[in-house]
């Protein structure tokens, strides 16, 4: 029989583990066993009805958040009710492993199939390090206060208020207010005042630091000359006669908006696995479903304007878009996790005629998710130092480089629950099982990913090629 526990039971428990705490800091008259705990005993209520004897699975799950190394599982119970729980595992074996996800009455979950959702996992444990929830909550930070700042000055022409710059934060380079139509300026000053929210939902959970120095022309221009494929010391400028300006027009400023939004999007979802404490994991999943939705009214407007010419390229909204994103994938490992605004390809969620594509998801409609790293190595160009792109100075707190963006975490698969987890480059991930649906480059994409004929989308029988770069993302 599955066992369950109610999120009020739980978090008397796990809300001890936030910032880092030790879970031994329980409430008052509480034991340092935490055996008065309503979840503990509950758990024991049921291990003496079915006659056990050993450690139920929550014992392990809070012997491995004492040394840093539940944190994914941890996440992973506080944010479905009714659970099941994850295979317990032994302490002391370096990262906690996911295991095989197997339930207490010995089903097993059909991970072969959900193979978007098993790599956003093991990208996780991957990530988690030995990072604490404050460490998580001071990487948000830094994150809603570039989005923040650009769409508040480009829709409001007002930076944010002191309260949420944080102490001693350096005014930004590049922040003007944008020349808009009445319409997108009115869908979009919600977004830029809910992107003030997200900045003081990481103020009011803990993060003291300041905002970062962030140099929008010299990232902007930068990213673009990635995706327009320039080498080294060569610029949009010299290649189009004048810099990218994200002011210019409605196209410009979504363009520009939607490439940090989806970055807030997916990182946010990634970012809520790897919380221990149910509030925050709670909260930073909140940032991530309203970042997918107002990312969504951002992609509405450009396919509006989808064959309006975006200065300086002379390209269309939908051929800019379309290198935006394969650069976006190019940076973040081998897993496909970015489309473009049109999207053609039957093994993705696909409609007929129109081609919209304004929630770039698989295609079981489930949206993508990065890691910190991940995000970190697309905004600064993949410097390893962790000074480039729109952060030419860096950013605070100690999730601060790129490095380790590709590393991925075994453990998904048959698993006994002893060995020690290992952490390997998402280029080898095939000696571990592929990246689905697409696997690693090299790999080609099958015909027919898994549900993909339960749909009623128009199916392209052959398929157009991997999305590997903007020829094939609605270009």
């Amino acid at each position: 029989m599955m066992q369950t526990t109610s999120m009020l039971q739980r978090n008397v428990c796990t809300q001890h583990r936030a910032f880092g705490q030790s879970p031994s800091k329980h409430s008052a008259g509480c034991g340092s066993k935490c055996g008065r705990c309503p979840a503990r005993l509950t758990v024991k209520a049921v291990a003496k009805e079915q006659g056990a004897t050993c450690k139920t699975p929550v014992d392990y799950l809070r012997d491995a958040a004492k040394a840093s190394m539940g944190a994914v599982l941890a996440a992973t119970m506080t944010l479905t009710t009714p659970i099941a729980y994850a295979a317990p595992f032994d302490t002391g074996t370096g990262m906690a492993p996911t295991g095989n996800l197997r339930s207490t009455d010995g089903s097993s979950y059909k991970l072969d199939k959900l193979g978007i959702p098993a790599t956003h996992v093991r990208a996780g444990i991957g990530a988690r390090k030995d990072y604490t929830d404050k460490d998580i909550v001071d990487f948000l930070c830094n994150t809603e206060c570039i989005e923040g700042r650009f769409d508040t000055m480009g829709v409001q022409g007002k930076d944010f208020k002191a309260d949420l710059l944080g102490p001693n934060s350096k005014p930004s380079k590049g922040l003007r207010k944008a020349n808009l139509s009445p319409r997108t300026k009115a869908l979009l000053e919600e977004v830029a005042l809910s992107e003030q929210g997200h900045a003081l939902y990481t103020r009011q959970a803990g993060s003291t630091i300041p905002c970062p120095y962030v140099d929008y022309d010299k990232g902007f221009n930068a990213v673009f000359a990635r995706a327009y494929g320039l080498k080294d010391g060569e610029t949009i400028a010299k290649l189009f006669g004048s810099d990218w300006d994200p002011y210019v027009n409605d196209a410009t400023f979504a363009l520009s908006m939607v490439f940090l939004e989806e970055l807030g999007a997916t990182g946010n979802k990634g970012l809520a696995l790897l919380h221990v404490n149910p509030v925050l994991a709670d909260g930073t999943a909140g940032l991530a479903t309203s970042a997918t939705a107002f990312a969504a009214i951002e992609r509405s407007i450009l396919f509006d304007l989808k064959d309006e010419i975006v200065p300086p390229t002379n390209e269309t909204v939908a051929q800019v878009f379309a290198r935006l994103s394969a650069y976006r994938d190019s940076m973040d490992g081998p897993q496909l996790d970015d489309q473009g605004l049109l999207n053609k390809d039957p093994r993705f969620i696909t409609v007929p005629d129109s081609f919209v594509n304004n929630i770039p998801t698989d295609i079981r409609g489930l949206t993508y998710s990065r890691t910190p790293l991940m995000n970190l190595n697309i905004l600064m160009l993949g410097a390893k130092d962790g000074k480039g792109g729109f952060f030419p100075e860096g950013i605070a707190g100690r999730i601060n480089t790129p490095e380790g963006f590709d590393n991925l975490a075994s453990g998904l698969d048959d698993w006994e629950g002893k060995q020690e987890a290992k952490q390997m480059p998402a280029s080898e991930a095939e000696n571990d099982g592929p990246i689905l649906p697409e696997g690693p480059p090299g790999n080609l994409i099958p015909k027919v990913v898994p549900g993909q004929n339960s749909l009623t989308q128009e199916l392209i029988p052959q398929g157009p090629p991997v999305n590997e770069n903007y020829k094939t993302r609605g270009y």
